[in-house]
């Protein structure tokens, strides 16, 4: 191959991943209006609207919302060519915590809450540079909240948020170094193995979000919370 083939190759590369990875890959966080149905289906409009300021009202509107997505259906998992917002999750009705931390972050959301998607896996044979490979590890989605006194943790199969004993609100990657302060954390056995935190990971098959282009699902403002 010519010098002027491999700077023509080279340049192609240069042009093409960034935009496979910022077109194919990456997750649209808007509200949509098949959103907004869903959303207001929960009925969350009494506990959840006005009450911007008030911890205590922040924290009984996740509770709310995170009660009323995990009644929805059966917990079975869905397959890499189904669709996980919130819609198509109450139209299929089962799902398993990738469909419920999409609607519970969908919803939070709405009602003008900042979230952040985290993902936590046990590291493939122990070896974190494989956490984005489809690799059968153990693994779970869920997410973490802002709320006016700072992130909360707000699990999306298991009916606890991540509160310490004098409800200060606390991150998922806080509570596993600190596991014996947070019983109320299951599957137990899930949480006490090694675990690595990361955010903005949606799916690492590229399918759940609707686009189906094979490689890791990401949110780029929440990957950047990796670095923080």
């Amino acid at each position: 191959m010519n010098k002027r083939a491999i700077l023509f190759s080279l340049f192609l590369i240069s042009v093409c991943v960034p935009f496979y990875f910022s077109y194919a890959l990456s997750v649209d966080n808007s509200i949509t209006s098949e959103d907004e149905l869903a959303i207001k289906s929960l009925e969350l409009a009494s506990v959840c609207e006005n009450i911007s300021g008030s911890y205590d009202k922040e924290v009984l509107c996740l509770l709310a919302i995170q009660s009323s997505v995990q009644s929805i259906g059966e917990v079975r998992c869905a397959v890499a060519s189904d669709i996980v917002e919130p819609s198509d999750f109450l139209r299929r009705n089962y799902g398993c915590c990738f469909d419920r931390a999409r609607f519970i972050e969908k919803a939070s959301g709405y009602f003008g809450f900042e979230t952040r998607r985290v993902f936590l896996i046990q590291p493939y044979e122990g070896v974190s540079v494989f956490n984005y490979l489809p690799l059968r590890q153990m693994s779970h989605a869920t997410s973490e909240i802002l709320t006016s006194r700072g992130w909360l943790g707000v699990d999306s199969n298991e009916p606890f948020i991540l509160l310490s004993e004098r409800g200060t609100p606390t991150i998922y990657k806080n509570a596993i170094n600190n596991i014996d302060a947070f019983r109320q954390m299951t599957p137990r056995n899930f949480y006490t193995e090694k675990l690595d935190v990361i955010y903005g990971l949606y799916s690492r098959h590229g399918n759940f979000h609707g686009k189906n282009f094979p490689g890791p699902e990401y949110v780029l403002s929440e990957l950047l919370w990796n670095w923080h």
